[in-house]
């Protein structure tokens, strides 16, 4: 049986993931501009991407990447895919 996750542990997780890649000093918050506020470049976020995909055994299409601009709209994403795979609480 697969992992079930909560908003708030997917939440945490991300805002440490981009901690992590961050090339800035800012804190990191659901706000956040992966590529403006972060410094976070094409070569990280597809590093992201592989990271979460493996983290949390997804594959997220190519036509949502686009959509992407914030923290908080990764956050969406992953837990979109979740919950459509029952593995959201």
């Amino acid at each position: 049986m697969s992992a079930t996750f909560s908003k708030e542990s997917v939440r945490n997780a991300l805002l440490d993931t981009f901690a992590k890649h961050s090339h800035t000093k800012v804190a990191v918050t659901e706000q956040s501009h992966i590529t403006g506020d972060l410094g976070v470049d094409s070569l990280a976020v597809m590093e992201i991407v592989a990271e979460l995909e493996d983290r949390y055994d997804l594959t997220f299409p190519d036509e949502d990447l686009p959509t992407v601009r914030t923290v908080g709209d990764v956050i969406a994403l992953v837990c979109k895919h979740l919950q459509a795979d029952g593995r959201l609480s």
